[in-house]
């Protein structure tokens, strides 16, 4: 890559392993030689550690299993000595607005517009925090994020090449997501809905596990139907509809035509009727609250309804 600036040419090269994944970035001299070396580490497709080469490191930690979240960096400014760690403060979407060092100390800030370019970043110390968008890490060199199967330009908000898996990443072949607010897109694949809250998935209020028993019961006790979810496709197609909403938003979308979901109605003897819509709110903090109605049955949507 050659970055021109005025009359200064500088010359950059990226190394990448057989998965596709970026293991080394460098600088190259007149003569086309590598320096200033920067290599990486990964954790499957999560990007684990950065090394730059005869001087410090950062290994990375996440906030959950399999999330692109970070939650904090374990700096080590030189082989040999003691480690520190920087703790990440994100937004709605796990873009890291704060870093803090272990006395709470604000050591990194930085503000975004809606599509992921900086309205300010300011560091007390040299720890230059490169990480944006879940799964992407700012190149300096060109303002490009790099986002492991492509590189996204937050000016305009696409990404700079189409998407290798073609349309089964959404119609439009460079767009990022519908909604950056609520949607990711850690690999530059395809981007990801909204989760469920807890317990959806489980026997808890609405959840898949729920005993048609004890629907039963809450719809009676409640004198108003009980929407349970059903199947994990259901709870998949809710968190998309969700994510198309602001934070805080709720609104009824059409039931998934496959829907396995079901609504239980007071005095309904533990017969469930079919839902024809969901109701679904985005909760602003990448999770939706929501369950399934019957249209004819539903009450009006409340502002924080359960």
């Amino acid at each position: 890559v050659a970055v021109i600036r005025g009359s200064t040419v500088r010359r950059y090269g990226y190394v990448y392993d057989a998965p596709g994944r970026r293991v080394e970035k460098h600088e190259l001299d007149a003569e086309g030689k590598p320096y200033n070396r920067t290599t990486f580490l990964w954790d499957g497709m999560r990007l684990a550690q950065e090394c730059r080469l005869g001087r410090s490191s950062s290994l990375y930690i996440y906030s959950d299993q399999g999330s692109h979240e970070p939650l904090a960096r374990v700096d080590r400014a030189a082989p040999g000595e003691a480690d520190e760690v920087l703790y990440y403060h994100t937004d709605v979407n796990g873009a890291p607005e704060e870093m803090t060092d272990g006395g709470g100390n604000i050591v990194w800030e930085a503000g975004y517009q809606v599509w992921g370019n900086l309205t300010h970043e300011k560091e007390t110390r040299p720890v230059q925090q490169n990480l944006r968008f879940q799964g992407q890490y700012l190149d300096r060199e060109t303002g490009l994020h790099y986002n492991l199967y492509r590189f996204y330009d937050p000016d305009i908000g696409k990404f700079i090449s189409g998407d290798p898996i073609s349309i089964r990443g959404g119609i439009n072949l460079y767009q990022y997501a519908p909604n950056p607010l609520s949607w990711i897109d850690p690999l530059g694949l395809s981007t990801t809905c909204l989760k469920a809250e807890n317990g959806y998935s489980r026997g808890k209020r609405h959840g898949m596990k729920l005993h048609p028993n004890a629907a039963q019961a809450i719809a009676d006790k409640e004198n108003k139907p009980h929407g349970v979810w059903r199947s994990k496709d259901d709870l998949k197609y809710a968190g998309e509809q969700a994510a198309t909403l602001k934070p805080g938003e709720m609104k009824d979308f059409p039931i998934n035509p496959n829907s396995k979901s079901e609504v239980y109605i007071p005095g309904g003897n533990g017969v469930p009727i079919k839902p024809d819509k969901i109701r679904v709110r985005n909760n602003g903090d990448g999770t939706f609250h929501g369950f399934p109605i019957d249209s004819t049955t539903a009450g009006p949507i409340f502002e924080k309804g359960k």
